[in-house]
């Protein structure tokens, strides 16, 4: 049986009893409104609201009875005093700027409303001296806060990230809000109430903010502000691209294949392009819930480096497991059209064994041994031309996740350090027990390679020269050199 299509929508009803309503203000949560026709009934629309996926905490109790990042044990309702809350090595907390709670990472925002106030307090101390708090250091944690009237973000950390690091990843937490709300609603909200309990505008869509806190203990494309790209030929892609282009809707602003958070083509108009700040959202929505998975999806969305202020519309589709369609238009009635355009695009794709070679390539990641590069066990490149990169997947050492947390950090801390603004690198070399990295960033790329911490430095850098000529060997397999357009 053919899945109904999910329309995510504004819910504008209004509860007159409710004392936050206003006419001039529509509540933004998202709702699932699914359609289903009965040869008895009239058709009938239920409205759910997104619900959580899984488990919001990071503790995974070890044989050592210590606690390691990034896994999944203890539940949102955990209290904030208890020892497992206490043992997370990253919070984030959102808050108004009169002190109401909005998100937190772990525990339940409502039993933290003192924790609030306090942080609300010491915000307000400097500002009515003049100043803007950013950062304390108190121990092994660093309080990072970014303020973004009418609302407040603020990071406890003891990874070891940067001030720099943890500021981009609340700059990130504050986009993924406006990517529901739009700067323009945000704004007339607190306008209009100063106290307003933002929650009531974000029910459902806390998913989304969980699934982006995670995706920085994982995921280098937020670091390097680039996209990761399918590895797939040149040909194959240049065919997926010829598809979309082939009969193109109207009213269209963008259309993509996306496979398993890696973008396999992109259709986009000659003289704009998409930040990757931007399909860093819309990814992060791909994989943050599990509705879109189920049947073709509409729903409204702001990307705020394309336009902060107002709304797109955006279509997602499965076609398979893990390989998505989505098409990003300006017209909120475009979702029948789009879907038939999608039916043509999937034959398309299924007739030229295109989906079936994105498939293939999806399931198989690239390693390190087929380059055949003696002693490199990882590398990150960027292609500063085209702002995506690439890195192989991880084998060797670091299918354990102990060496693969450590090797996340020594990337964070080479990166960071290379990119300080007061003495920026252009070589950087560590040498640690376990490990050697290199960074080398040119006008054009930025390379960072991984050794055994026994390596000779001649062998380093030959070995990284050779890696060289094999990325630029294989560049249009492992980048989008030449995105569609029209």
């Amino acid at each position: 049986m053919q899945q109904e299509p999910v329309f995510i929508e504004r819910d504008s009803t209004n509860s007159s009893n409710s004392t936050d309503d206003d006419n001039s203000m529509k509540p933004a949560s998202y709702q699932s409104s699914y359609s289903s026709n009965s040869a008895d009934s009239d058709p009938v629309k239920c409205y759910n609201k997104l619900k959580r996926q899984g488990s919001r905490s990071s503790i995974i109790p070890t044989e050592e009875g210590g606690a390691a990042e990034g896994g999944a044990v203890a539940a949102k309702d955990t209290k904030a005093d208890s020892g497992t809350w206490l043992q997370h090595k990253k919070h984030f907390f959102i808050l108004s700027s009169a002190g109401k709670p909005v998100w937190t990472r772990y525990g339940d925002e409502s039993r933290l409303s003192s924790l609030m106030g306090v942080i609300q307090a010491i915000i307000s101390f400097f500002q009515d001296g003049d100043d803007t708090i950013k950062s304390i250091n108190a121990g092994h944690h660093k309080f990072v806060f970014l303020l973004k009237e009418p609302l407040y973000f603020v990071s406890v950390s003891r990874t070891g990230e940067s001030d720099s690091q943890l500021r981009d990843q609340l700059l990130y937490l504050h986009n993924q809000i406006i990517s529901v709300l739009t700067s323009v609603q945000l704004t007339r909200i607190f306008e209009q109430r100063v106290n307003f309990d933002l929650r009531r505008l974000l029910g459902g869509t806390e998913v989304f903010l969980d699934s982006l806190a995670t995706l920085f203990n994982n995921d280098h494309s937020f670091m390097l502000s680039g996209l990761q790209c399918l590895r797939l030929s040149r040909s194959v892609r240049d065919q997926a691209g010829g598809i979309l282009t082939d009969g193109k809707v109207k009213n269209l602003l963008y259309a993509m294949v996306v496979a398993d958070g890696k973008l396999v083509t992109l259709l986009r108009p000659r003289k704009h392009s998409l930040h990757p700040s931007d399909l860093h959202l819309l990814f992060n929505m791909l994989t943050g819930s599990t509705t879109f998975h189920t049947a073709e999806s509409w729903t409204p969305l702001c990307l705020p480096k394309f336009n902060s202020r107002g709304f797109l519309h955006a279509y997602i589709c499965y076609i398979e497991k893990g390989v998505s369609i989505v098409v990003i238009s300006t017209d909120k009635n475009n979702f029948f059209e789009i879907s038939e355009w999608k039916t043509k695009i999937v034959e398309a794709m299924q007739k030229n064994a295109v989906l079936k070679n994105v498939k293939e390539a999806s399931d198989k990641l690239y390693m390190v041994e087929e380059i055949q590069i003696p002693s490199l066990l990882h590398f990150m490149y960027k292609s500063k031309v085209h702002v995506q990169f690439t890195t192989p997947g991880f084998s060797g050492p670091y299918t354990n996740d102990i060496n693969r947390r450590r090797l996340f950090r020594l990337y964070q801390h080479v990166y960071d350090r290379m990119h300080q603004r007061a003495r920026p690198l252009k070589l950087y070399y560590v040498n640690s027990d376990k490990e050697i990295l290199l960074g080398w960033i040119t006008s054009s790329f930025e390379l960072y390679v991984v050794f055994p911490s026994n390596t000779p430095k001649p062998l380093i850098i030959s070995s990284s020269n050779q890696l060289l000529r094999w990325i630029k060997k294989n560049e249009d397999n492992l980048f989008i050199l030449n995105s569609p357009v029209f």
